[in-house]
């Protein structure tokens, strides 16, 4: 994505501690042959726990997963989890009132379509504003930032979340490989690496006001809903539904156009009652069913009914919500406590249009020159695409190309939005040399952070591009934890 040559140490600082060091130093000493049996090992279990997506053209690709993984403590562990706890009580606000709030309206745009879903789902039982689950991608300095007091979010994720599944099974995979490794001072506990975020899932369906009010007088049926028209792309659902079948809640992928309404259930399938759908399409794409001739009188219902996570409200999840949460617009809907974690954590955002606004230090500005002007402090991306599309890291994009993005954004205004850059920490990895050895090397790493009462969990990714992600070639960071005796 860079026009030019970039020096890497330009963009974030070397995350780096005594630990990966000597994993990395261990890792080189290894043969060509027992490296080898190390990767043999990661890619048949990768295979065996579904660690894959599948290209347009039907093939079957193996997301690769980093060689030497992070490790996390009880200290980054506390320290998120509080923050998406508090974090996600101040997006159900600005649910809440962009109802009622017409500036909020602006900042956050829905087609009209969408709006009729949220104003839907308003009134339904279980407070649909917060039955909303998120991942909270964001930057850490694992060695440098020891109570991840400094983290900074890239932007908030709340339907068809993607890395559920895969936090969980590449934790599986690279577990048995340290094992074979020999490494020292792994833990797996949740209390230092964060729970795996299929069960954190699991428990906000099984906590779900929808489901509690079964009061346990039948097991708890879970639908994910999607379009099965679509066969390529993430596999998560699938292996997700096994999951929580092998641990009782009965689950099944069903098609969005397949819900039936019922008298006593309000949302049926095949008959069954549905208690919790856990939606894994977006409402946009609901548009695009309804347009074609589909009936989404069924999931209408489970709206309707506050049976749905995430509820109509998870729509709101634009890069734009940052602008929503930082901007002194709408400081009075936080509390004191929300406000300082948000200026702790949360970028300068502007949704990008011709406009006065204020730039990060409070100051008055006219956007469209503040940007012209700040090209290396800035990032542009379209505000609500997915997969790093479109992403223009200023300080590696020419002057020529950032005006050119910057023009054509402003053609479509309110499409795109402007962020403050955030550092990307670079980590110590291995990579294969042609003689089949392992040698040192660095990726950029960034994480998604998953929140319920389940607890907080990880899922980490690795590129050599910035914009890291996985269906752009990157690949996935097994988040692993301290010794107790270490935390």
């Amino acid at each position: 994505m860079a026009d030019f040559t970039f020096d890497p140490a330009d963009l974030g600082p070397l995350d780096c501690t005594r630990w990966d060091e000597k994993l990395v130093e261990q890792l080189s000493y290894l043969t060509p042959y027992d490296a080898d049996e190390l990767l043999s090992y990661v890619t048949d279990e990768s295979a065996r726990q579904a660690l894959d997506y599948i290209k347009d053209n039907g093939q079957r690709i193996i997301i690769p997963i980093t060689p030497a993984p992070v490790r996390f403590t009880a200290r980054h562990v506390n320290g998120l989890k509080r923050a998406f706890r508090i974090l996600s009580g101040a997006v159900a606000k600005v649910a809440v009132a962009w109802l009622d709030t017409p500036a909020l309206q602006h900042v956050l745009p829905l087609e009209p379509y969408e709006a009729q879903w949220l104003r839907l789902a308003q009134n339904a039982p279980g407070d649909p504003t917060a039955q909303v689950f998120h991942r909270w991608d964001f930057a850490l300095d694992v060695s440098g930032d020891p109570d991840a007091a400094h983290f900074k979010l890239f932007e908030v994720n709340s339907v068809d979340v993607g890395g559920i599944h895969y936090a969980g099974a590449a934790h599986f995979v690279m577990s048995g490989a340290l094992m074979l490794l020999g490494a020292p001072n792994v833990w797996g506990s949740p209390g230092s690496c964060g729970a795996d975020p299929r069960l954190i899932l699991m428990t906000a369906l099984m906590f779900h006001p929808a489901a509690k009010a079964i009061k346990g007088r039948r097991k708890l049926r879970v639908a994910i809903a999607e379009n099965q028209d679509f066969t390529t792309g993430i596999t998560e659902a699938e292996s997700i539904r096994k999951f929580f079948r092998k641990r009782f809640i009965k689950t099944q992928c069903v098609d969005a156009r397949r819900f039936e309404t019922h008298s006593e259930y309000r949302v049926a399938y095949r008959g069954k009652p549905v208690d919790v759908v856990y939606r894994n399409i977006e409402l946009r794409d609901l548009a695009d069913l309804e347009t074609a001739g589909g009936d989404l009188s069924g999931l209408r219902a489970a709206a309707q009914a506050g049976k749905m996570l995430s509820s109509p409200f998870g729509e709101l999840d634009h890069k734009s919500l940052w602008e929503a949460l930082g901007s002194d617009e709408f400081a009075e809907l936080f509390t004191a406590q929300e406000r300082q974690l948000i200026a702790q954590h949360v970028p300068w955002t502007r949704l990008l249009s011709e406009r006065k606004t204020t730039d990060p230090a409070g100051r008055s500005i006219e956007l469209a020159d503040y940007v012209r002007q700040n090209r290396s402090d800035l990032v542009m991306k379209p505000n609500r695409s997915c997969g790093g599309q479109g992403v223009t890291i200023g300080r590696i994009t020419s002057r020529d190309q950032w005006d050119y993005t910057l023009t054509a954004a402003l053609q479509t205004p309110d499409t795109w939005v402007v962020q403050e850059r955030i550092p990307i920490p670079r980590r110590l990895t291995c990579r294969v040399t042609e003689d089949g050895r392992f040698e040192p090397d660095e990726v950029f790493s960034v994480y998604g952070g998953f929140h319920s009462v389940g607890g907080p969990g990880f899922v980490g990714r690795a590129s050599h591009s910035p914009v890291v992600n996985v269906m752009q070639g990157g690949g996935l960071l097994a988040v692993m934890g301290k010794m107790p005796k270490e935390n």
